[in-house]
């Protein structure tokens, strides 16, 4: 904190880890994320574990995102974590992609197998024994993986890792002369229903969709997010390079990519493409930096997670789900583009247009402890995914220690139609929250209840209003 009070606006974690960490990443690889989306059931592939090579101690297996970026660097430090040297990650014969191979301290080769696919062939692999792990952006359907039926939500926390945080980022051709689209813009162009530019205020011309068909079966928010015949009309590419090539070159188009790609290539936010900023009205509400990503505010957010099978003893996965946890992980996940899923504090951008005067009173020089807690639409029920936020946000406020006097909580409910209807379902949105908390002995500070007040999109459709249903947790001066 400044001497005048305010933050600095220079503290945040990512930078505070980077820095931390010095010349420690100036080694970590940034390979280009290029997906492509094929499910064969997985064999052994010849010439590994065969006599002479090297001993396949773990084998990976889903998004092609993860699996490119962050996971071979994790691998590499998992084998330097059991004491190998030499360690090198090289092409895999198919059905794999990567294989990071080293030496042990008796001499002995061992290699990790990783396999970019995608999150139903990561479930699809695990549940068949032929992957140890299953790399996936989504939580399993029932059934989906054996073992996790009739487990209890903190049972099943045992065999899941949250490795990161990712998202869907929009993107338009310049020529559109767009820049911004709200939620609900977004559903009518992808759901066939807007299909000029003219009508969202672009230049006029048909609107032409690009998209891959993999990214609905699985990323769960963009499923929810657009209607069942999204696929009508949409022109399919199978690659997110291939999408960029696509909307670079053709004047009229939309589509998206992974948003840490726009990161870890600064050179893409030139040129014909431009990312899609989400908007309510006149006001920007959400981007895919940090902020958006972090809190959930941008709606297309998505986790990176690590799933294992209830029952199985590996003390090898074991092992690298602890990796997995550790501090150099969180470091790679950042040089990635990724965003941490821990809970850290962020400065708020300036989006100053709009802002009720009240919100931005109450949070001015305050930084946003990213963890934001939501609701599903007509309900103040703790689900699991609530619980688990509520879990990492007792747990960090407990660390931070901030005394009540420095911690707002500004509880929004969706659009109800009536403002005394609004207000009314915030408070009691806000009475659990506190309730929350104090079970988990955290010294809780102002509740506020704000009513529809300072919406991230309408209330028009279920993703709208899981958006809006929301608390924010402010450190204030």
């Amino acid at each position: 904190m400044k001497a005048n009070g305010s933050f600095d606006p220079l503290i945040t974690r990512r930078r505070a880890l980077l820095g931390l960490t010095g010349a420690a990443i100036a080694g970590l690889t940034r390979q280009n994320s290029v997906r492509a989306e094929t499910t064969p059931v997985i064999i052994a592939p010849p010439g590994l574990g065969d006599e002479g090579g090297p001993e396949i101690i773990l084998k990976i297996a889903g998004d092609d995102g993860a699996a490119k970026t962050i996971i071979p660097e994790i691998a590499k430090n998992y084998l330097l974590y059991r004491g190998a040297s030499g360690i090198v990650t090289s092409e895999a014969e198919n059905p794999w992609t990567t294989q990071v191979t080293g030496t042990m301290l008796n001499g002995q080769q061992v290699a990790i197998l990783i396999r970019a696919s995608s999150t139903a062939d990561g479930f699809t692999q695990l549940a068949g024994g032929n992957a140890d792990i299953g790399l996936v952006t989504r939580t399993a359907r029932p059934n989906e993986v054996p073992g996790f039926e009739g487990l209890t939500p903190a049972e099943a926390a045992r065999y899941i890792q949250f490795l990161a945080l990712n998202a869907t980022e929009l993107i338009v051709n310049k020529a559109t002369g767009i820049e911004t689209l709200s939620v609900d813009d977004c559903l009518d162009i992808f759901g066939g229903r807007l299909r000029d530019w003219s009508a969202v205020g672009g230049t006029p011309g048909p609107i032409t969709r690009y998209g891959r068909p993999i990214d609905f079966g699985t990323n769960s928010l963009l499923a929810a997010s657009l209607p069942n015949n999204t696929l009508r009309g949409l022109r399919v590419v199978q690659s997110y390079a291939e999408m960029w090539k696509s909307v670079a070159e053709d004047p009229q188009s939309i589509g998206w990519i992974a948003a840490n790609m726009s990161y870890r290539d600064p050179k893409r936010r030139s040129g014909a493409v431009v990312p899609v900023k989400f908007k309510l009205g006149t006001r920007l509400t959400a981007m895919a930096d940090e902020y958006g990503i972090a809190t959930g505010d941008y709606p297309l957010v998505f986790p990176i997670l690590l799933y294992r099978a209830p029952g199985q003893d590996n003390l090898e996965v074991d092992s690298f789900f602890s990796q997995a946890d550790s501090v150099q992980s969180d470091v790679i996940v950042l040089q990635s583009g990724f965003i941490a899923v821990e809970p850290q504090l962020l400065v708020p951008p300036h989006f100053d247009e709009g802002v009720p005067s009240r919100y931005a009173q109450l949070t001015r020089n305050g930084l946003r402890v990213s963890t934001t807690v939501r609701f599903d639409p007509r309900s103040v029920k703790v689900e699991p995914r609530t619980k688990r936020e509520f879990d990492a946000l007792g747990s960090y406020l407990r660390r931070l220690d901030i005394a009540p006097e420095h911690l707002r909580h500004l509880a929004f409910s969706e659009e109800t139609g009536t403002a005394e209807r609004n207000a009314e379902v915030s408070a009691r949105i806000g009475d659990v929250f506190a309730r929350e908390l104090r079970a988990r002995n955290v010294r809780i500070g102002q509740v506020i209840p704000f009513g529809a007040e300072h919406a991230l999109a309408s209330s028009n459709s279920p993703l709208g209003k899981s958006l809006n249903r929301r608390v924010e947790t402010w450190v204030t001066p």
